[in-house]
């Protein structure tokens, strides 16, 4: 009889386990940069490929406008950085009142955002302190010559007259000034609102009415005016078109002030809407 090996079994060698990789925290994106003339936190937010909450919460903003040229900021990875929930929309303090009329007949607010206050304005490296009424955005045709009112009664503090027209080679030293600065100082503004009528209205509130193309002879300092009363004609004065290519900037540019400052100062849009619409809601 032949007797056959059982055949040795095979002990199978373990496997190791898998490895499993250890998750590694993103790289973070986070770096300084200096602003530059002309920037907006928006602007930022979009080129860096992040948000303007994450901006502003990084560097401890009041607001998304609080920036300035030359200023140094944080710009954070969208990806890393807590967007912080959105508080309901706080509604603005009106110092005003709502006892104003538009200051062009039949005219209304404008839709386009650029034309209210707080609107960057690139080419004097500035800031949008007013309103402006255009024929295309504001409800009515607003010609070269349309009348300007008097949005509320007061008295007149300032109404000029004897108006020059920058020539070309003055125009050219503000805007070189502007850029060289990063902003625009009082007296160039001053010159880029061109002819104006100011109206005081107490209280610290004052009405001024800008880029006019002439003034009635009876609109003259220290005089009362009543509200709906012509104050000016529209026009392009202080442009920089006024300039270069007369005819094609004609608006009327109205600014609320209040004490130092105007009306609306650094609030986000929808809220400068609001406030506006208050303000003229008896129109």
């Amino acid at each position: 009889m032949t007797l056959t090996p059982s055949p040795t079994p095979i002990t199978p060698t373990p496997t190791a386990d898998p490895v499993t990789p250890t998750p590694t925290e993103p790289a973070s994106s986070t770096f300084e940069y200096e602003v530059q003339p002309g920037d907006s936190v928006t602007a930022l937010a979009d080129r860096f490929g992040t948000t303007v909450e994450a901006i502003v919460a990084a560097n401890g903003l009041a607001d998304s406008a609080a920036i300035v040229a030359g200023e140094m900021l944080t710009i954070p990875d969208a990806s890393t950085t807590p967007i912080p929930t959105p508080s309901p929309t706080p509604t603005p303090e009106n110092p005003v009142g709502t006892d104003f009329v538009v200051p062009i007949a039949g005219g209304c607010l404008a839709t386009d955002p650029n034309l209210l206050p707080n609107a960057p304005r690139e080419y004097r490296f500035g800031t949008h302190e007013g309103m402006d009424f255009y024929s295309h955005d504001n409800c009515v045709l607003i010609p070269e010559g349309a009348e300007a009112l008097a949005v509320k009664s007061g008295t007149v503090i300032r109404a000029d007259h004897d108006f020059v027209e920058m020539t070309a080679a003055e125009l050219n030293e503000r805007l070189t000034l502007v850029e060289t600065q990063g902003y625009t100082d009082e007296e160039s503004l001053d010159k880029f609102r061109g002819r104006q009528v100011w109206v005081d209205h107490g209280g610290g509130i004052v009405t001024r009415y800008s880029h006019l193309g002439d003034i009635p002879e009876g609109i003259q300092e220290g005089v009362s005016v009543s509200q709906g009363e012509v104050i000016g004609f529209v026009g392009d004065s202080g442009t920089p078109e006024a300039v270069t290519d007369p005819g094609i900037e004609n608006h009327l540019h109205l600014e609320i002030r209040v004490g130092d400052s105007y009306l609306g100062a650094g609030l986000p849009e929808d809220q400068v809407r609001f406030l506006y619409e208050q303000v003229f809601s008896g129109s």
